[in-house]
Formats: structure tokens, sequence, C-alpha cells
């Protein structure tokens, strides 16, 4: 491992991205953060766990919050979208897609939804 925390990460994130992260933590139940861990954790293997790959990860997050979703157990469901819409190279690019596949079968096998948590209105 690098030596990367994921709070030096977070440090350039806006104050409300860090505190919505936070709190759908928080609100989340034991089940679900193993469902949101296991999917990080899948995703990382794949795509690599270098800085590079956790700046992936933070940028998820934050598409995530950002898009109204209430659980980072919806954080499968993201990686397609970062896809099209963050610079990628080449090989980190094929490793996201294969990641995306895998986490797609995660999701089906676990019985995870196929649209994000989001409060009415949102």
């Amino acid at each position: 491992m690098d030596g990367v925390i994921m709070e030096d990460l977070f440090e350039k994130v806006e104050k409300d991205i860090k505190k919505r992260v936070v709190v759908s933590w928080k609100e989340m139940s034991e089940t679900e953060k193993v469902h949101f861990i296991n999917q990080v954790s899948l995703a990382l293997s794949v795509w690599g766990a270098d800085k590079n790959g956790k700046k992936i990860v933070v940028e998820i997050l934050k598409t995530l919050v950002e898009d109204g979703s209430t659980n980072l157990s919806d954080f499968g469901l993201y990686v397609d979208h970062l896809i099209g819409v963050y610079p990628l190279v080449d090989d980190r690019r094929s490793k996201v897609k294969r990641a995306s596949l895998i986490l797609e079968g995660y999701r089906m096998k676990n019985g995870l939804p196929s649209v994000p948590h989001k409060e009415l209105g949102s």
C-alpha cells in the first residue's frame, strides 16, 4: 500500500459533501455498511488501491451524495457513471469498466437495488 490515507484525499472535498457522507454512514444499517465496504474493496482490488485508485473512490462518493443518494451502499451504481465523466487513462478505464461489471454482479447476487436510495423530491 502506498500509505495514502482516505482522509488526505478528502481534504479538498467541500465540507457539505463530507458531512453528507458521514450522515449517510451513520444512518446506514450494519448490513448496508458491509455492502458498501465490500463494493469499495472489490473496486479497489480491480482498478488498484494506489493513490489514483483511491481518488476514484472519493470521486464516486462525491457524485453519489451530489446526486442525492442517501445510502453509501449505492456505490456500485455510480461506477459506470464515472467512466464517462472522470478523466481516466486507458489502462485504468478498462479496469474501472471491469469493476463496474463485477459490482453489478455483486449487487444482483445480494439483491441490492438497481436505483439509488433517494428521498422523495431529490
